[in-house]
């Protein structure tokens, strides 16, 4: 990749964005919701322009909008509202960005990204593991403190896999002009005060903060609609920080590739009774169940927290009292905590699959007809799903990554 122009205003005056971000996070970080707030910056070598009296620079920003620039100065803030996909070069660059993102696809992202370190790479790479998508995206744009740039914040609704609810989000780019190529990019690096300063004023923007609120909004209503979606992006900063760490740690790097998220080597378990899930151990918080799972259904364990066990529910960790949990051995029988056998009504343990027989099967959470709102979703004719037990009349699948039931007379066991 070719070299986009020098630094500029480096030195005494500049600092590591990081450091940045980490300090004015509030500008950019919406409520609780878990971003990628992304802002790249490209100091360029300035054409310094001849110093005039204080009467001249005045005529000259009355009869142009150009607006020139000094490395010593303040920088003024745009007048400009926000322009919605108004640059279709700018989202055609944004559009490329994100589907490199879902894909983990750091080799794009360095073609049009400058001075992306490998833990950021590693972190792409691991964060595509849970994503589907980047859905509905907007670039939402004011001009950029140097000629030929944007500041960018790209409105998207990411769909995570196994996760029906998407959740809004918004990351901020520095969008800039390749001197040598004239091509636009993205890029992080440091600021220089007048820079920072400008960033922070534009942040800070009325236009600016009604959108943030705006997400902000959003968010809040997805994860309150969802408690699912909720759990996992409490849990994905944590996971992803653990991932990134493992594989510097064993001194894996970008290029080897993304790791798949670690398989699950644990036992399978199975409830002896209907039981809440919850994302903690607390059973004196309300507020912490996430769902409701039905006898019989059964979920990969991931450990044990005193009187409770660890599951993975729907791709985040979960927990259930261990009173109401058997495991399966990998015999197919069962077996308690305490060596007996689960109690009746539990779907016995089966291994194969089944085939529907009739179009439009509803698939349900538990094996009862009796309301249909424990109905998940519809199996059709011809549709082929992995067999995890039988219990009356009922065949228990593996229904899009959730335990579904099926009555037995609409599919054919193979």
């Amino acid at each position: 990749m070719q070299r986009r122009g020098r630094s500029r205003g480096r030195g005494r005056n500049s600092f590591d964005f990081r450091e940045f971000l980490m300090q004015y996070y509030q500008y950019f970080i919406v409520g609780g919701l878990f971003l990628i707030l992304v802002i790249v910056l490209l100091i360029f070598s300035a054409k310094h322009k001849s110093k005039k009296d204080k009467e001249d620079e005045a005529e000259a920003t009355e009869a142009t909008t150009e607006v020139t620039y000094d490395e010593n100065s303040e920088i003024p803030l745009p007048t400009e509202d926000l322009q919605v996909d108004a640059y279709p070069e700018v989202n055609a660059l944004v559009s490329s960005y994100f589907t490199a993102m879902a894909s983990g696809d750091v080799d794009t992202l360095s073609s049009i990204c400058s001075d992306l370190d490998d833990a950021a790479k590693i972190r792409i790479q691991e964060k595509a593991n849970y994503t589907e998508s980047y859905d509905d995206l907007k670039c939402y744009t004011k001009p950029g403190p140097i000629p030929n740039s944007y500041i960018v914040f790209a409105y998207y609704q990411i769909k995570y896999v196994n996760i029906d609810t998407k959740a809004p989000g918004l990351s901020s780019l520095y969008v800039c002009t390749d001197d040598n190529t004239g091509q636009l990019y993205v890029y992080n690096g440091d600021l220089s005060e007048n820079v920072s300063n400008y960033i922070k004023g534009v942040a800070a923007q009325e236009d600016v903060v009604a959108l943030l609120s705006q997400v902000d909004t959003e968010y809040n209503a997805a994860v309150e609609s969802d408690n699912t979606l909720k759990a996992f992006m409490d849990a994905l900063p944590a996971r992803l920080d653990e991932a990134v760490a493992a594989r510097l740690a064993s001194g894996s790097t970008a290029e080897d590739g993304a790791a798949a998220p670690p398989e699950d080597t644990e036992v399978t378990v199975m409830l002896t009774d209907a039981v809440r899930i919850r994302s903690s151990p607390d059973d004196s918080d309300t507020s912490n169940v996430i769902a409701k799972a039905a006898k019989g259904d059964t979920y990969t364990k991931i450990g044990d927290e005193g009187d409770w066990t660890k599951i993975r529910y729907k791709d985040t960790e979960a927990y259930v009292s261990s009173s109401y949990v058997t495991e399966v051995d990998s015999a197919g029988g069962t077996e308690s905590a305490e060596g007996a056998a689960p109690a009746d009504g539990g779907a016995a343990p089966a291994s194969g699959s089944v085939t529907v027989n009739d179009d439009s099967v509803r698939v349900r959470s538990s094996a009862d007809t009796s309301s249909d709102s424990n109905i998940i979703g519809k199996a059709n004719s011809g549709e082929t799903y992995t067999l995890k037990g039988e219990a009356d009349g009922w065949y228990q699948i593996d229904f899009k990554g959730q335990t579904g039931y099926i009555k037995g007379e609409f599919a054919t066991k193979n």
